[in-house]
């Protein structure tokens, strides 16, 4: 439920700037070496949002949401 609310926001605070969202799959030695925490500390530098998740294969998944040039960046 907080993510929808931070979305709404973030979402409501863009400039009119074309927005983008990504769903991504990663593989490789991902789990184990701070790729979450890593990924959200600059998600949140750049301004973006979204989530970001262990599978139970080994690999991390999620989805990055903003502006398009910033989404990029990620």
């Amino acid at each position: 439920m907080r993510l929808v609310h931070v979305l709404l926001l973030a979402v409501t605070c863009m400039t009119m700037s074309a927005l983008k969202s990504v769903d991504y799959e990663v593989f490789g030695r991902v789990q184990g070496v701070c790729f979450r925490m890593y990924t959200e500390d600059e998600a949140r530098k750049l301004g973006v949002v979204g989530w970001v998740r262990n599978t139970r294969q080994g690999t991390v998944e999620g989805q990055v949401q903003g502006p398009e040039e910033k989404v990029n960046s990620m």
